[in-house]
């Protein structure tokens, strides 16, 4: 099989791409996770832990901790 040779256009698309990819991986393994709550809402903390699942806390009001206390 014949394989046409690659153009000027061509080798600056493959190159581009390549560009595009290792910025992105960059990103994902280099940089330094945001604050995501995995799914809870915003009342919920979670923290990433070095190995495993994260741990996550819900956080009380404590105008509703003062509720409970009182019933």
């Amino acid at each position: 099989m014949n394989w046409p040779y690659l153009r000027r256009g061509d080798i600056a698309g493959i190159l581009f791409m390549a560009v595009v990819l290792a910025v992105l991986v960059f990103a994902l393994l280099v940089l330094p996770p945001r604050d995501h709550n995995f799914g809870f809402g915003p009342e919920w903390q979670c923290t990433r832990m070095g190995e495993g699942d994260p741990i996550c806390v819900r956080l009380v009001d404590k105008g509703e901790a003062n509720k409970e206390r009182q019933e």
